[in-house]
């Protein structure tokens, strides 16, 4: 699987009603070892309501940048959600939430 064949993709609730959209991808390195490393494992989703792009970061509370970017990003994706990657289901085209997710806010 690409990077490229989770981002934007539709996100739904378990009853169906349209979350959001796929926005960021977290992934660990604790896949099997590859080479000299280990991959990459999809650990978790950024799901926002909006189009409007990549949180460039601004989501991990230690990243430091320009205070006024960081307020814009935040504004901009005020509603995204974090959901772990063992809390969705593949159906279709898009991705539909568990009965048992716990989506959770992204940290301040």
């Amino acid at each position: 699987m690409r990077l490229s064949d989770l981002i934007d993709t539709p996100v739904t609730g378990t009853d169906g009603t349209e979350l959001g959209f796929v926005i960021d991808v977290r992934c660990h390195q604790d896949g099997p070892i590859r080479g000299a490393m280990q991959t990459l494992r999809v650990h978790s989703l950024i799901v926002s309501r909006t189009h409007v792009g990549s949180l460039l970061g601004y989501e991990r509370r230690q990243q430091q940048g320009p205070w006024l970017i960081k307020i814009l990003v935040r504004f901009l994706h005020r509603h995204a959600f974090i959901v772990d990657w063992d809390d969705v289901e593949r159906e279709g085209n898009a991705f539909r939430l568990r009965a048992s997710a716990q989506p959770r806010p992204l940290p301040e």
